[in-house]
């Protein structure tokens, strides 16, 4: 595409695409070439979409440039190519800003702008990385659809054979800037040579759930009775409405637990993290925390109460401040609650070392870690505080596959370490397999299946539930063993 910046230049070879050597073409004809000849999808859309424009004017300006059609003939263009990536209310969605969409109705504007010049090329960098699995498989079946009609290429970019296996004709291992392997994708996904092809595969997760004892009689830590949270919609010029994200939600986490709560974007299961970490405030229930409600408590109340809390988000370069070193970051909670910032210091040696980082790394920033080091840095400082209850909110769904198996297993053994009660939020059942003792699947704001992870895998009853083992990426290829050790 030429998007490398001029300090990472191209240093030998040639890309052709229909037989025109992109690294010979000036930065005009780079242009001419972009969308109109190929096309690509970027991972993260809303970082991708430009928040202050309509999603009909960003995909509108691909027309301006390129084209000298009319703007009733744009406009003809715009909605056919939004029908055709399978939005509904092609007119509505046209007039709303990104913000004001779901995810998966992101990634197919963004899909729309690739593809509304018809190019030969299209490349998809991570496109369903964040997604959850029922809109993942939207995506990827969409993009199949579209790749059989209009007959364009699709180079698809992904750290998961199980989209490998889901929608890949060939395949191509890299490592460290080299190809180690390559080949048509079901002899390569059967037999594959390379050792590193091969931790790939046995990295991905195993829908076959753990065998997992917990003991009978493992006190309650934290437990919500018919938990609901609304919020309130419309504005000044707008009629006011509700929105229900959480409807009469009741769950127990034991100590030494990992409950799992799997469902789509939307079903609810942030909002029930964030009101059990009370970062929002609920709009009607209990949510005990050894035996104490604390749905209503206030902040001077709560004060106490919340280092018994701890939460690890999705996005761990999000969740840390660039401008202070991970050091500072750790120390913080404890200090907060009356540690001197020695005895903080040292303790947050001691955790980024059980986190398996370089205890010699607490002065460095943020932005001089890799994502998954960002996220050990993120539980260190969640454990900082020596909480009861430890909330993983998506906390590896952004990672590649070898990471998240590692951050994964490092959840488990500090779960039984420190004996925790976990919360762990996932769209991921792969995930959910290996790590949970029992899973509550969500569903519009209500949980619609509830029981072990062995048992709710075996025999689902929701239909909701089938449909999301339904969705799973390369469910059909028996992708391993467990993560995790017995």
């Amino acid at each position: 595409m030429g998007l490398l910046p001029a300090a990472l230049p191209v240093v030998a070879g040639h890309i052709l695409v229909e037989g025109e050597d992109v690294l010979a073409a000036s930065e005009a004809r780079l242009r001419e070439l972009r969308c109109a000849r190929m096309s690509m999808i970027f991972q993260e859309p809303m970082t991708a979409l430009n928040p202050v424009l309509r999603c009909g004017e960003q995909i509108d300006e691909v027309l301006k440039t390129h084209t000298t059609l009319s703007n009733a003939e744009r406009r003809e263009r715009i909605i056919g190519v939004v029908r055709d990536v399978q939005l509904p209310d092609a007119e509505r969605m046209l007039a709303s800003y990104p913000h004001q969409l779901s995810g998966g109705q992101r990634q197919r504007i963004m899909i729309a702008t690739a593809l509304v010049l018809g190019p030969r090329l299209l490349i998809a960098d991570e496109p369903t990385t964040a997604l959850d699995v029922t809109t993942q498989a939207q995506i990827l079946a969409l993009i199949k659809v579209l790749q059989r009609d209009r007959g364009t290429g699709v180079l698809f970019i992904t750290h998961d054979f199980g989209v490998v296996a889901e929608i890949a004709d060939r395949v191509a291992v890299l490592r460290k800037g080299e190809v180690v392997e390559a080949g048509p994708a079901r002899e390569l996904l059967a037999s594959p040579r390379h050792e590193y092809t091969q931790m790939l595969i046995a990295a991905v997760p195993s829908l076959s759930p753990r065998h997992r004892v917990l003991a009978r009689d493992a006190p309650t830590v934290v437990s919500t009775r018919g938990l609901a949270k609304a919020y309130s919609r419309g504005g000044w010029w707008r009629r006011r409405g509700e929105v229900a994200a959480a409807i009469d939600v009741s769950l127990d986490v034991r100590r030494g637990e990992t409950l799992g709560i799997v469902g789509e974007s939307g079903s609810g299961k942030s909002t029930v993290a964030r009101c059990i970490a009370r970062l929002i405030e609920p709009t009607a229930g209990a949510i005990e925390l050894d035996g104490v409600d604390i749905a209503k408590l206030g902040a001077r109340a709560l004060r106490p109460l919340r280092r018994r809390v701890q939460i690890v988000f999705q996005d761990p370069y999000r969740s840390l401040n660039p401008r202070r070193t991970v050091g500072d970051a750790i120390v913080e909670g404890p200090m907060n609650y009356g540690a001197s910032r020695e005895a903080a210091l040292a303790a947050a040696r001691r955790l980024l070392e059980l986190v398996r980082l370089d205890a010699g790394a607490i002065d460095r920033y943020p932005h001089q870690f890799s994502g998954g080091q960002r996220q050990r840095v993120c539980i260190a400082r969640a454990l900082a505080i020596e909480p009861e209850v430890l909330i993983a909110d998506e906390a590896v769904s952004a990672l590649d596959v070898s990471v998240q198996a590692q951050v994964l297993e490092l959840l488990d053994e500090i779960r039984q370490r420190f004996h925790l009660a976990m919360l762990f939020i996932t769209h991921d059942l792969r995930v959910a397999a290996q790590v949970c003792h029992r899973v509550a699947v969500m569903q519009r704001g209500r949980i619609v299946e509830y029981g072990p992870v062995a048992e709710v895998y075996a025999d689902p009853k929701h239909e909701y539930t089938r449909a999301l083992f339904a969705a799973a990426p390369g469910r059909h290829w028996p992708f391993g063993e467990p993560l995790l050790k017995t």
